[in-house]
């Protein structure tokens, strides 16, 4: 997936891109990428461990798992007045199901 960097434009991989654990006043941390132009901060990346969604009609599942059994409900939450890092999580989770989908549809026989 390829990032943009709100600062000076610059457009980068996230598989390449500058992560830093940044760690939190109460004990956890988050997976930072920064540019490798300007060295600003561009977004937070979803952890290793999968997020759960803990309310809805999907509640105690993984996100993950939503994106592939309810795409459509994810994108609506996407919508609605929530966390900013909850919504960064829906993204990323659909943003890889999708890839997965286009990187399947075009593989060789």
């Amino acid at each position: 997936m390829q990032l943009i960097c709100n600062h000076c434009q610059a457009e980068q991989d996230e598989l390449k891109a500058d992560v830093r654990k940044t760690y939190l006043p109460n004990g956890g941390y988050h997976l930072s990428v920064y540019c490798h132009s300007c060295n600003k901060f561009i977004k937070n990346l979803p952890h290793s461990k999968p997020q759960i969604l803990h309310f809805g009609k999907h509640k105690g599942k993984p996100i993950a798992t939503i994106a592939l059994e309810d795409e459509s409900y994810l994108r609506w939450l996407s919508t609605q007045d929530i966390k900013e890092s909850l919504k960064s999580a829906i993204l990323y989770e659909l943003e890889r199901k999708n890839a997965r989908t286009t990187q399947s549809s075009f593989s060789l026989p």
